[in-house]
């Protein structure tokens, strides 16, 4: 069986929109998995990886923030989006947003959802094609609080980076970066959330703020210094 090319996540309490959501995700060659509580959702985000969550607006004691805040600060879905089903026509985007928290009008037939899916294959196809690493070793000036201390780089993406740390940071910890990624040009200059801890003294951050500017820099010098490149 074939890989899908994308995961939804449908928090739902209604078979009607989990046969409209399923039917439009097998024409675009995608999944749905489909949970009807707060803490269902919670375990899945927690243990699996999806391209977009999508909450029904029919659910009751319901925390959309909540579990907004849960998706963002998860280790595997970071960087996946939020989407808030609208309960009627005329409202909402149908452009979702990488880790951010969009709105969606509800659909009534699978063709509605068409747009929806193209869209959201497009934008994570670019983000993955974004999130490519680059060996990069590097002394990274970090904050934190009132605390400044160094810490070694070890790979480098559009989207974050691997540290070497010798001063304790923890999981969802925000952190100021700073560093060169060559002699002779600006430093960038980032905010950082901590969403990996491989062990006490290697920690994986994510860019918070970052510059586009600096964001198209990082990505020109990784396709400039990726093995294999002229």
């Amino acid at each position: 069986m074939s890989r899908p090319r994308f995961r939804i996540l449908l928090v739902h309490n209604e078979p009607r929109l989990l046969r409209i959501f399923e039917e439009a995700a097998q024409s675009a060659g995608g999944e749905v998995v489909a949970v009807e509580s707060y803490e269902a959702a919670v375990q899945r985000v927690t243990n699996e990886r999806f391209d977009a969550a999508v909450i029904s607006p029919a659910l009751a004691n319901f925390s959309r923030q909540g579990f907004a805040r849960t998706v963002q600060n998860s280790r595997l879905n970071s960087h996946s989006g939020v989407v808030l089903l609208t309960g009627s026509r005329g409202q909402g985007s149908d452009v979702p947003e990488v880790g951010k928290v969009s709105m969606l009008t509800r659909p009534f037939h699978a063709d509605d959802l068409a747009p929806f899916f193209k869209q959201i294959t497009r934008a994570f196809q670019v983000e993955r094609r974004g999130q490519r690493r680059l060996s990069f070793r590097a002394s990274v000036h970090c904050v934190k609080g009132l605390a400044r201390f160094q810490a070694t780089s070890v790979n480098l993406g559009t989207t974050g980076m691997l540290l070497d740390v010798r001063t304790q940071v923890r999981l969802n910890e925000e952190l100021e970066l700073h560093f060169d990624l060559e002699p002779s040009g600006p430093a960038v200059a980032t905010r950082a959330r901590v969403t990996r801890a491989d062990s006490p003294t290697r920690v994986g951050v994510i860019f918070q703020g970052l510059r586009a500017e600096d964001r198209q820099r990082i990505r020109t010098f990784i396709e400039q210094h990726l093995p294999g490149r002229a």
